[in-house]
């Protein structure tokens, strides 16, 4: 019988055909396979584990195969994980609409404000399951809210990307972004899954602006800033948006956390029940998804 590692590495290479890579980040790349135990596509987040210490890779191995039990239709699904040769591979469900940021990098378009509330209210809903499960999210952005090719929206690099950032950068200076980070979090005091309410509203105006706020000012500066500075609003053509969606952002962008709605009270305000109720009241609420991606999504140019 081999090694724990070496029967891994079989069992992913038996199991899962790669076939072409879907995108490159910090800490790893992600390719696009085909399970060949259930005939369905799947995203595998590969990562190399040169200077890892074994413990927490176990740690973080644990923590995927309690994520593979999460079971959300706006969360993306974890199958599992295997060390395969000296990286990590994270096997997900596969999102075929790639990511918010994608459709705005695509379209070079802001999102009408229909899309803004259905995102984020599919979004609030994958958070106040996970809050639920006393998992906080802590990289929630336009990048990290993915769509599926019917126009679902998924919630994926939750929990994990988090314990894969603190392991991987004891051995590496990368800072990463700090533009959707709480002022609670920079203060380093104690946060809850506000923080993911927080990173909502600031990936909320990226969808009606393109970018997050002060996305041209240094990281450093901009951790100053988020302490210092009155929270962000709309701030391109403010009067072009609607009042409520306006409130959902002060609400959401709330200074003091104690203060900051949750995920759960969120989903009863007017900004996200209107949105519902006026695809409801259009006669597709049977296949929202369908009508959403091909209708008030930007048109993206082929």
């Amino acid at each position: 019988m081999g090694e724990p590692g070496e029967l891994e590495q079989k069992q992913a290479s038996d199991r899962f055909e790669l076939q072409y890579v879907l995108g490159k980040g910090a800490y790893g790349t992600v390719v696009k396979a085909k399970d060949k135990t259930t005939g369905l596509d799947v995203a595998i987040k590969i990562i190399p584990l040169t200077d890892t210490d074994p413990d927490e890779l176990k740690t973080i191995q644990k923590e995927i195969n309690f994520l593979s039990q999460c079971s959300h239709p706006n969360v993306v699904k974890y199958v599992g994980s295997y060390r395969h040769q000296h990286e990590l591979w994270i096997v997900m469900e596969y999102c075929g609409g790639g990511s918010v940021n994608d459709l705005l990098t695509a379209s070079h378009a802001h999102m009408p404000e229909q899309a803004i509330a259905y995102v984020c209210g599919e979004a609030l809903k994958g958070l106040a399951y996970l809050h639920s499960l006393g998992k906080v999210h802590r990289d929630i952005k336009c990048g990290n809210i993915l769509l599926t090719e019917s126009g679902g929206i998924k919630l994926a690099d939750f929990g994990v990307s988090a314990q894969l950032t603190a392991t991987l950068s004891k051995a590496q200076t990368f800072i990463g972004t700090p533009h959707w980070m709480a002022p609670e979090v920079i203060q380093e005091s104690r946060y809850d899954g506000k923080v993911d309410v927080w990173a909502l509203g600031i990936s909320a105006i990226e969808m009606a602006e393109l970018t997050p706020p002060n996305w041209n000012v240094h990281p450093l500066r901009v951790i100053f800033k988020i302490s210092k500075d009155p929270p962000p609003k709309l701030t391109l053509a403010p009067e072009q948006w609607s009042p409520v969606f306006h409130d959902f952002l002060r609400q959401c962008l709330t200074k003091d956390h104690t203060c900051r709605p949750t995920a759960r009270y969120l989903l009863q305000h007017r900004f996200i029940l209107q949105q519902q109720q006026q695809q409801q009241g259009s006669g597709n609420s049977a296949c929202p998804g369908q009508v959403r991606s091909r209708s008030f999504f930007p048109e993206i140019p082929l």
